[in-house]
């Protein structure tokens, strides 16, 4: 019983987190959209920028609804639940649209900034914590 219990806390955790994710993710696409409609200088003239709002905005909400909103619900009934895993993809859900986000923040003329190397770190969990779920449902 204790599993289940374990399990529904886990699945919680997930659901919300991917609800939050989506909602911010999209709010923050309709931001983009008003710099865009209210033509913001510091927005259009900068293309490191766009591209990395961009990029965040995508990854963010990409991930938001596929890992985890649709990973809670073939979870329950299809895959084994490793613990290390799902632990993985919610950081790393969270670490890769925000150094997209941050990069374009502050950057360099041409370059992001170095908080980009935040999203290769969130893109290396999120593939960590895919691959580990694909091995775990041949355990089970």
């Amino acid at each position: 019983m204790a599993e289940i219990e374990g399990d529904t806390k886990l699945f919680d955790g997930l659901s919300r987190q991917g609800w939050i994710g989506v909602a911010f993710w999209m709010s923050f696409g309709l931001l983009i959209e008003g710099l865009i409609g209210f033509r913001s200088p510091s927005y259009l003239s900068d293309p490191v920028r766009r591209e990395l709002f961009r990029l965040a905005h995508t990854h963010g909400t990409v991930l938001s609804i596929l890992l985890l909103i649709v990973f809670v619900y073939l979870a329950k009934n299809f895959i084994a639940r490793p613990v290390a895993a799902i632990w993985s993809l919610r950081i790393g859900t969270v670490l890769m649209p925000v150094g997209f986000l941050l990069g374009g923040i502050w950057h360099y003329e041409s370059d992001p900034g170095v908080m980009i190397f935040i999203a290769p770190v969130g893109g290396l969990m999120v593939i960590f914590g895919v691959i580990a779920i694909a091995v775990s449902t041949f355990r089970k």
